[in-house]
């Protein structure tokens, strides 16, 4: 059964990598929402745009220190979406090879072995892992729960004991590695999707999306609902190896075009 999918875009405009993914979703039969700030370009009929202060309205886009990435305030946002809504949320570079299944209660997959990933993910309200999550705000001060040890004791010095700014904490203390913390703390860790479902292809082989004819739409398993594409990787490789260009008959272009003619929208 499709359900309705969330997303989240700080940017401007849509890119490649945006388009395919919000195309893929109408394609199998969900409705999208798009949550945003101001004007994100041109987008395509069948996407419903709207206000991201609608869900969480935290003044300025609270951002990671060290890379500038909005990353931190997608987390906080998706929490806060599933405190407001029944939406299943989607990362805007994931792309659905098929209906993804939203009529359960919980969806999050294994990334890999023992970390969860949050790209596609839904909680219900009554889930003790989100009301966990729901407790970090744009202006927390404290400490990673899973900081541990010495790498913990470092944190505590350096602050005098008086907690970090969650801006300083490391990359997806609040993401993926919170929600694994999390939910198996509560036990909604059984609720778990094994990793071909959601992450056939692990981050640290993004090229593969770029390298032509290396994979294509029939490359995964029968399992496979949806592919993440790790679009900041993605993206810098293809800015650095094949100077901005999608390279020809690799999975980015397969899908552009396949896209492009089920719509009838152009994909830049």
């Amino acid at each position: 059964m499709t359900g309705k999918l969330a997303t989240l875009w700080t940017g401007a405009p849509l890119g490649t990598i945006e388009y395919i993914s919000a195309l893929s979703f109408l394609e199998t039969g969900h409705q999208l929402v798009l949550y945003t700030f101001g004007d994100v370009g041109d987008v395509p009929a069948g996407i419903e745009v709207r206000d991201a202060r609608e869900i969480l309205d935290t003044g300025t886009v609270v951002r990671h220190r060290k890379t500038g990435s909005t990353a931190l305030y997608s987390d906080l946002f998706r929490y806060a979406l599933f405190k407001h809504t029944d939406f299943t949320w989607v990362d805007l570079d994931v792309v659905a090879l098929k209906p993804i299944v939203t009529d359960t209660t919980h969806i999050f997959g294994y990334e890999r072995d023992g970390e969860l990933n949050g790209a596609i993910l839904k909680l219900p309200r009554n889930s003790e892992t989100l009301r966990e999550l729901l407790q970090f705000k744009s202006d927390t001060r404290g400490y990673p729960p899973t900081l541990k040890g010495f790498r913990r004791l470092k944190y505590v010095v350096k602050s005098l004991g008086m907690g970090v700014p969650i801006s300083r904490w490391p990359w997806g203390a609040i993401g993926p590695r919170a929600l694994t913390h999390f939910a198996r703390l509560s036990g909604e860790i059984r609720h778990a999707q094994e990793r071909d479902v959601f992450y056939p292809v692990p981050f640290k082989e993004a090229w593969r999306f770029a390298k032509p004819g290396e994979v294509n739409f029939d490359s995964f398993p029968e399992k496979t609902q949806a592919v993440h594409l790790w679009g900041k990787d993605l993206r810098a490789i293809i800015r650095d190896k094949y100077d901005g260009q999608v390279p020809p008959n690799s999975f980015l272009d397969i899908a552009r075009m396949r896209y492009s003619r089920w719509s009838g929208y152009k994909i830049p």
